[in-house]
């Protein structure tokens, strides 16, 4: 268990909006808890007004709010900006704002094309799956003058992203141009994976014969696939689903339900 941390600081009568995250965040606190757990989604456009205003009138921190304007109005950094936020509230410890500081400051001399990357990556782990999907489409508008690896890396992750969504002929198409550009087996595998999941053995076959795969390979792949769906936690799934009573609606409903809200809440922007 996680040690208890106690939040003093005012709460504010309209809470401040933090668009790419939908999140409304009513304390210091709690914008100093977005810092901390959402750190590789900051950019510049946090340095805004809007927060600057907010901090003063909201909050009722005047000096905050003019320390955070001169950093942004005299070219400040982000690590700056943060720092000065958490300086003024007591919920990152002074090791934490360090690693915060020195996260942000790898990522500013890393290229818009990397942080672009880092920023959708971080959407994908946190299921944020059409906002990773966004970020990695726009990330393949300005591809042009990227490593191969870093684009195909790109690709796999899209792949990834629609994968998660069950949209097994989108992944496979991404995860082909992960291929073409990373020469990564890892993405092969993924691309054949998502033709079996997609029950598409005319895809499945057209891709072994277009990356020229050898029998050997194609038949040991659509085997793993196999045993995956033979895995003790889909047997457990199946178990489970026996041991229901067919005829009791009431049950599947709620299931269902439950499994619907979960997928709403995975494709939620």
């Amino acid at each position: 268990m996680g040690d208890l941390i106690l939040c003093n600081q005012q709460l504010a009568a309209m809470p401040y909006y933090i668009e790419n995250v939908s999140l409304n965040v009513y304390s210091l606190d709690e914008l100093c808890y977005y810092i901390k757990n959402n750190t590789c989604l900051l950019d510049a456009d946090f340095m805004d007004d809007e927060l600057c205003d907010w901090v003063e009138h909201e909050l009722g921190l005047p000096e905050v709010a003019e320390n955070l304007r001169h950093i942004k109005d005299g070219g400040g950094i982000l690590s700056e900006f943060t720092g000065c936020l958490m300086s003024a509230c007591g919920y990152c410890t002074p090791e934490e704002q360090k690693q915060i500081r020195n996260t942000l400051q790898d990522m500013e001399h890393k290229s818009a094309f990397e942080c672009g990357k880092i920023k959708a990556d971080r959407y994908l782990e946190n299921q944020k799956y059409i906002n990773s999907i966004t970020e990695y489409r726009k990330l393949l508008q300005s591809e042009e003058n990227e490593k191969p690896q870093m684009v195909g890396a790109v690709w796999h992750n899209l792949g990834t992203a629609y994968a998660r969504q069950f949209l097994f002929e989108q992944a496979a198409d991404c995860y082909a141009r992960a291929y073409e550009k990373n020469n990564d087996e890892e993405s092969l595998r993924e691309c054949l994976m998502a033709c079996r999941c997609n029950h598409d053995e005319r895809a499945f076959g057209r891709r072994v014969e277009y990356f020229k795969i050898t029998s050997e390979k194609a038949k040991e792949i659509a085997d793993e696939l196999s045993r995956c769906s033979r895995s003790d936690a889909i047997c457990q799934f199946e178990t489970m689903l026996d041991e229901w009573d067919a005829g009791d609606e009431k049950v599947w409903e709620m299931q269902l339900e439950e499994w619907k809200k979960q997928y709403r809440k995975d494709c939620m922007v």
